[in-house]
């Protein structure tokens, strides 16, 4: 199946016209293991270079990251390592830095940084007048279960206490630095009621992530899974291996339904985390390990072999802001079974059309049956397999195509623009400002720091397999394979 290419793009004037300067936030200036959100924003630097704008990434600073790990124009802020995740650094807000950076001159700013790096923006929008955009990253629910202790996990009570805490000051947080922006990008439908339903006023677009179709419309290599995974029923999912990913959710499906039912079922784990070791256990434990298979992380660029070679991409998360790796299995043409979340997951997945969503809850073990139902029917039946294989990979190239991700984002600067224009800020006391976002920054960092001692450092990367560049990806035209037929 050849589907119809509708990720060349569009390009829009470029040269003088407006935003000429574009400054990204990113809370990676070295991506140090996958991540979907510095992947985006990869791209955005990529392509609007590519389109004559100037773009600069500022970020902290990784003792790590050599020259040719760093996009050609950045700033990298001091910064100090968190504990429990080697490779990623805090920015911090030294007040020395910012009177030194008074004269940034940027047409306008892009948020894309689920940290307190999102204050520079608005000290530069409060001192400077230079609009900004925010991007949600993270949903704020599911991400406190990993900061927390293992001797923590199962309480109760600090759970409860988690909740009443860390998320009551987190989502007040997030929602009063949204509205001290021109804009807030989210991922789905259901992140802007989310936002909308915690007092954000500032506008709201909802902009799906594209998928790179110079890495993802390559012919794919030879088969990656072991010998003995028999094709027609390789079950895979791609994710980092935390907590709120909820990989052991998977493997007791797949233990308790999946593989009774269709002993030649494999289920394939991509990714690597803190959590990588407790997930390899747990499928010893539930005596599924001959049929699982923990390969690690693999580079963006070795997905597309991944996705070709599995027969069904099976997801369990309910935290997702979007879930880049669904929309690269349907791009591939991989149908996917997953549990509904109301978020990124649900809207990529068309029910019945180019795969099968499941309702979670709220009876957990008859959603878990559920699942396992439709994986399993699934499995037993190709040319259903087939026909979804086809429509996935057919919707996704026509809904993550690039040139609309880059089109709507465009759209977003001038809106905020105008927003800025119709909302000014007061500039009169520029150390006022420089006051209070710096010592915001400083205040919610401290506490970000603190936590991140709350568990041991992780392994993030074991193989030490890197991840692209901000300008590895060749710039040639893409190339389909010749189909993405999955009969077995």
């Amino acid at each position: 199946m050849n589907a119809p290419n509708n990720s060349r793009q569009r390009p829009r004037a470029t040269g003088s016209r407006w935003p000429k300067r574009i400054a990204i936030l990113s809370d990676y200036v070295r991506l140090p293991y996958a991540n979907g959100a510095t992947f985006a924003t990869q791209f955005l630097y990529r392509e609007l270079t590519k389109r004559g704008h100037e773009v600069t990434v500022i970020g902290p600073r990784d003792p790590d990251a050599k020259p040719e790990d760093l996009p050609e124009r950045h700033i990298c802020l001091p910064s100090v390592p968190l504990h429990n995740h080697p490779g990623v650094y805090i920015p911090l807000p030294l007040e020395g830095i910012l009177r030194e950076k008074r004269d940034w001159d940027f047409d306008v700013v892009l948020g894309q940084t689920a940290t307190e790096l999102m204050e520079l923006g608005l000290w530069l929008r409060a001192t400077r007048g230079i609009p900004l955009v925010a991007v949600n990253t993270v949903h704020l629910p599911s991400v406190y279960p990993v900061v927390m202790p293992e001797a923590l996990h199962d309480s109760k009570a600090a759970h409860w206490l988690f909740q009443k805490s860390f998320l009551k000051l987190a989502d007040s947080t997030s929602a009063s630095a949204y509205n001290g922006c021109d804009g807030l990008v989210v991922l789905s439908n259901g992140l802007k009621r989310y936002w909308e339903e915690r007092g954000v006023t500032s506008p709201i677009h909802v902009i799906p992530r594209c998928v790179e179709p110079r890495i993802f419309d390559t012919a794919p290599g030879p088969d990656p899974f072991p010998r003995g995974f028999r094709k027609g029923a390789r079950l895979l999912v791609v994710c980092r291996h935390t907590r709120e990913k909820a990989v052991e959710r998977l493997l007791e499906i797949f233990a308790r339904y999946i593989a009774p039912a269709n002993p030649d079922a494999t289920l394939t784990l991509l990714g690597d985390g803190p959590d990588h070791d407790l997930f390899r256990h747990t499928a010893e434990a539930l005596g599924i390990r001959e049929k699982t298979h923990f390969p690690g992380e693999f580079p963006l660029g070795a997905l597309p072999t991944w996705y070709h070679h599995a027969d069904l991409f099976t997801y369990t998360s309910l935290s997702e802001t979007y879930g880049q790796v669904v929309s690269e299995a349907l791009w591939s043409g991989l149908p996917v079974v997953a549990f509904a979340d109301g978020m990124g997951v649900s809207q990529q997945v068309e029910h019945d059309l180019t795969g099968l969503l499941v309702d979670p809850g709220p009876d957990a073990e008859m959603a878990d049956w559920r699942f396992a139902r439709a994986a399993v029917s699934l499995l037993r039946n190709p040319r259903r397999r087939q026909v979804l294989a086809t429509n996935a990979a057919t919707r996704a190239h026509d809904r993550s195509a690039p040139h609309k991700m880059l089109e709507r984002f465009l759209d977003a600067f001038e809106a905020a623009r105008a927003h800025r224009d119709a909302n000014p800020p007061d500039m009169r006391n520029p150390r006022l400002a420089t006051a209070f976002h710096g010592g915001r920054w400083l205040a919610i960092n401290s506490i970000v720091y603190g936590l991140g001692h709350l568990r041991p450092p992780a392994v993030v990367n074991r193989h030490g397999r890197r991840q692209p560049a901000w300008n590895d990806l060749p710039d040639v035209p893409a190339v389909r394979p010749p189909s993405h037929a999955r009969l077995g």
